[in-house]
């Protein structure tokens, strides 16, 4: 039986991989996974989105799926409190801690100096560079401790 290729990951088809894999990880768990949406906007006096930070908490972890600052503001301490005001959010809803995924040409020396624990790297994503996946405990704990 071959297989079909939907160029959408939005469709209904992706939708009922997403319903069974929920339903798997449903059963695995014991409970049903919820997601608790984060998103912060920094606006001008236009109401022009300037900044901005995308994520969700799942399975007591905040992931972190975007995050971006105007290059007229970078440098000036905005995503600094960006980050801290989406953590302290997640930590109301019972994150212990923070991930998220970032590229050599983007911001891993701004995770660094945050605390942030290098996980994983992948090479050649895209060719010359470097994907990251970066974690931290809320805890001050190591993220790659059980």
């Amino acid at each position: 039986m071959p297989f079909e290729l939907i160029e959408d990951r939005l469709g209904p088809e992706a939708q009922a991989v997403g319903d069974g894999l929920s339903a798997h990880r449903t059963a695995a768990l014991g409970f049903p996974v919820t997601s608790q949406p984060i998103c912060l906007v920094h606006r001008d006096e236009t109401g022009r989105i300037l900044a901005g930070l995308v994520g969700e908490v799942v399975l007591t972890w905040f992931a972190i799926e975007k995050f971006w600052v105007d290059e007229s503001l970078r440098g000036q301490g905005l995503g600094s409190r960006m980050l801290a005001e989406a953590e302290a959010a997640a930590r109301e809803r019972g994150a212990v801690g923070v991930h998220l995924h970032t590229n050599s040409f983007q911001a891993p020396a701004f995770y660094r100096r945050h605390g942030f624990t290098e996980m994983a790297c992948l090479e050649g994503r895209p060719a010359g560079h470097r994907r990251y996946w970066f974690a931290r405990r809320f805890d001050g704990g190591d993220p790659r401790a059980p």
